[in-house]
């Protein structure tokens, strides 16, 4: 009895981690989504810089060949348009990544407004990866998950 109490351990209650680690498990979960090659280049800002560096030259080749006069020409305007949003949406996540990397107890400020949303995505990011949800709707689900981070990222940053 005298060892069991002298070697007792404390009992480890569960941390609440802050928004902000919530928001990044998030964050980098999408670009891990967004950059499938990552994981042969074993670095995931290199590849985001690649992959924004290879959009970036497509861009500027689809705004070249821009011509509303002819049905291929507003192809070419139409993926500029896509283009861009992609560009513009990888590259809030690449700065949302990094801010949160960077120094999180700063964000957890920051992002106080947030905190509501941040909690209702991480329980359905953790919900998803349980696998409550139906495989058919995975691609939905990270649409709409994409949609919601890149909102709070651009509100704070």
């Amino acid at each position: 009895m005298f060892f069991h109490t002298l070697f007792k351990q404390p009992k480890q209650e569960a941390e609440e981690i802050s928004s902000a680690e919530k928001l990044l498990i998030v964050v980098r979960e999408l670009l891990n989504k967004e950059l499938p090659e990552h994981y042969t280049h074993h670095h995931i800002l290199f590849t985001a810089n690649s992959k924004l560096a290879s959009l970036n030259e497509s861009l500027k080749n689809h705004r070249t060949q821009a011509n509303y006069d002819l049905k291929l020409g507003q192809f070419h305007s139409q993926m500029h348009d896509e283009l861009r949003k992609q560009v513009s949406d990888l590259q809030v996540l690449v700065d949302g990544f990094m801010e949160l990397n960077i120094d999180i107890k700063q964000m957890n400020h920051r992002l106080h407004f947030h905190y509501d949303s941040i909690q209702y995505i991480h329980e359905n990011y953790v919900l998803y990866m349980e696998g409550r949800f139906s495989h058919q709707s995975s691609q939905l689900f990270w649409q709409a998950v994409k949609e919601d981070v890149l909102d709070i990222i651009r509100k704070i940053i």
